[in-house]
């Protein structure tokens, strides 16, 4: 399958973050040039304020040439084997002729008025950010390269170079429609069949191993991918040999009373995650360094879909199993991939429970641990 890569140009507050976020929804993976300043920033021992690191991307482009902060993120992309990449914090000319470099690849500007962009930053509130129009303007105008060198911030003239420029002037829904019109017609003149991304094929995957489920409230398959390979499957229902919830004719925590993501103690069913990780025990399976797929939608049919993410305990299971991924179903219909090395950082710096993503549905109800 041929690769799909989107570069992304414009100027701070012009919704670059915005398209990240669609294209992640449809598979892509995300690199922004700016991770590439970043490690070079921490190598040589300087901080990570906008104007260092802003002065660390400018002095890379002079030792190395312009298109320096491309090329190191091009070698990601070609190391990693994968086909969907959206690259971002494209600011220099040269950048877009390394990424391009014979290839296919897509370079989208957005625009707003400069006014726009102001009160944007403004309004967003980044602690990276400047308070003062005087100086938000400033490095609006320096990114755009009013005032730098050739081997400078040239947002003005990346933007003479893309395939399309998408005005940003209006609401975020009218922002998604514009993108989302190119980025079908994208998909279209690529291919006529549109072949599914691994993420996407082992979530369809998981999704016909959840029809085997006995809960009655949601459907939950899970698949275990090691090396490229199928080495476990699991859906939400009763242990082997005893009787499920669909037998009985209830949900005995739903009977009890019990709300939603507590006391699963009481529930008759194993879920997905852990009965997968069981298969694979039963087999002899390392999962060392696999992957696990998640997808869910409540029960019966024509339901709607969830976001399918591990429960407190999965997630404590799944890290101590030594998985390297977790992508998860959502109710929109994309997926979301968890880095579990990313929950182990997460745990160790905090010490509350405070964020469902991380700890389980059931748990955003509980009191703050001071």
């Amino acid at each position: 399958m041929e690769k799909i890569i989107i570069g992304l140009t414009g100027s701070m507050g012009c919704g670059k973050g915005e398209i990240v976020k669609i294209l992640e929804k449809e598979g892509f993976k995300y690199v922004t040039l700016s991770m590439m300043v970043r490690e070079e920033a921490r190598a040589r021992g300087v901080g990570e304020e906008r104007e260092k690191l802003m002065e660390v991307g400018n002095s890379m482009r002079a030792e190395h040439g312009a298109g320096v902060l491309a090329g190191r993120a091009r070698k990601k992309i070609e190391e990693s084997g994968y086909e969907f990449w959206v690259v971002d914090g494209i600011r220099n000319p040269a950048e877009i002729e390394e990424l391009r470099n014979g290839e296919d690849v897509y370079i989208v500007g957005l625009h707003a008025e400069k006014e726009t962009l102001v009160n944007r930053v403004l309004g967003r509130g980044r602690d990276s950010d400047a308070t003062e129009r005087g100086e938000i303007l400033r490095k609006i105008e320096r990114e755009w390269g009013e005032g730098e060198g050739e081997d400078g911030q040239q947002v003005g003239k990346c933007m003479k170079m893309t395939d399309i420029v998408v005005e940003n002037e209006g609401t975020l829904e009218e922002l998604k429609e514009k993108f989302v019109n190119y980025y079908n017609s994208i998909r279209d003149k690529k291919m006529e069949y549109i072949r599914p991304t691994k993420d996407e094929y082992y979530l369809d995957l998981a999704k016909s191993v959840s029809r085997r489920g006995t809960c009655t409230k949601v459907e939950i398959g899970a698949v275990i991918i090691r090396d490229d390979q199928v080495v476990a499957t699991g859906y939400c229902g009763a242990p082997r040999g005893t009787k499920s919830s669909q037998e009985h004719g209830f949900c005995l925590r739903k009977k009890l009373g019990i709300p939603s993501g507590h006391r699963y103690e009481m529930c008759r069913s194993v879920h997905a995650e852990q009965n997968a990780i069981i298969n694979a025990a039963r087999a002899g399976t390392s999962l060392l360094g696999g992957d696990m797929y998640i997808y869910g939608k409540q029960w019966g049919e024509g339901a709607d879909a969830i976001d399918a993410f591990p429960c407190f305990i999965c997630k404590k299971m799944l890290i101590n199993c030594g998985f390297k991924r977790v992508a998860c179903s959502l109710k929109d219909g994309g997926y979301k991939v968890f880095e579990v090395e990313d929950w182990i950082k997460n745990w160790k710096e905090k010490d509350i429970i405070d964020d469902e993503y991380q700890y389980g549905e059931g748990y955003k109800d509980l009191p703050s641990i001071k």
